[in-house]
């Protein structure tokens, strides 16, 4: 491992320089990360048709339902649909983020290592990602609070390893106090990141949405103005550009998050001094 020798050039970026850059990482390792996140994601996929997908997708598109019920039930959807996902993203997409916390450095993968880090991480992953959002969630305490001033809780949780609790002996934070202390002093900042990534994603969502049904279209030969709209629009879909738009985005978190430390806590210089001390310890004597 070379810490001064990145795939990846450790520098500070701005928002758009990161989705940019997040382009270029998504299409240089498109099939491992396409392949992680279809692994994360699938159970979730599955869950999320078995919840809505059964009986209430096909009533959103009821044409003999008054119109004020077809749109509760279409706020309904939105609502359960976005709780369901608040929840799962952070699961489905840890596996992407060790592979890139991994790619950074190595050449080669080590995928039992990831295997391993992922299940030592899980407890922590389900109690502060699973357990805490699910509590806040019906009054969508988290969705503002810990994708807006703590989006990178789970960076923190899979690729720096802290305890639960900080222990005397060892001069290390816990994993509350290390999240509190790398995104503490830039909350307005990562308030206007979130902000901008949850209208670009919005457009994105939408645009797949629309891309893959005149695809079908396509396919069918249907003119799209003949072809009607059914349950197959939110249950496959839909879901399916959700899923790509959040496995790019937790590229672009995963950057945001490199870019944070540089910016914060001189990332870079610590990795150079990191390799100087390595080979120095190499070195013969």
């Amino acid at each position: 491992m070379e810490f001064d020798r990145t795939r990846i050039p450790i520098r500070e970026r701005t928002f758009p320089d990161v989705l940019d850059l997040a382009l270029a990482v998504t299409r240089e390792h498109a099939g491992q990360l396409l392949g992680l996140l279809v692994l994360g994601a699938a159970p979730f996929i599955a869950l999320n048709h078995w919840l809505l997908g059964t009986d209430l997708a096909p009533q959103l598109f009821d044409t003999e339902q008054p119109i004020e019920d077809v749109a509760r039930m279409w706020v309904g959807y939105i609502y359960v649909l976005s709780v369901l996902l608040v929840i799962e993203v952070p699961l489905a997409t840890a596996p992407m983020t060790l592979y890139l916390g991994q790619a950074l450095f190595v050449e080669r993968m080590d995928w039992r290592r990831l295997g391993r880090d992922y299940l030592r991480n899980l407890p922590q992953m389900l109690f502060f990602q699973v357990v805490v959002r699910t509590l806040a969630t019906p009054w969508i305490f988290t969705w503002f609070f810990m994708y807006s001033f703590w989006p990178y809780l789970s960076e923190v949780i899979l690729l720096e390893n802290n305890p639960w609790r900080q222990k005397k002996s060892v001069a290390r934070l816990s994993t509350l106090a290390r999240n509190r202390a790398l995104h503490g002093s830039n909350s307005g900042d990562l308030l206007a990141r979130w902000m901008g990534a949850v209208l670009l994603g919005a457009v994105l969502v939408f645009s797949l949405t629309t891309t893959l049904w005149i695809v079908r279209c396509l396919l069918l030969e249907v003119d799209p103005r003949d072809l009607e709209f059914d349950s197959t629009l939110i249950t496959i879909y839909l879901q399916a550009a959700i899923w790509l738009v959040v496995g790019y985005f937790t590229v672009v978190r995963f950057l945001s998050y490199l870019d944070l430390r540089i910016r914060s806590e001189g990332w870079e210089l610590e990795l150079r001094m990191r390799a100087a001390a390595t080979r120095l310890t190499r070195a013969p004597v």
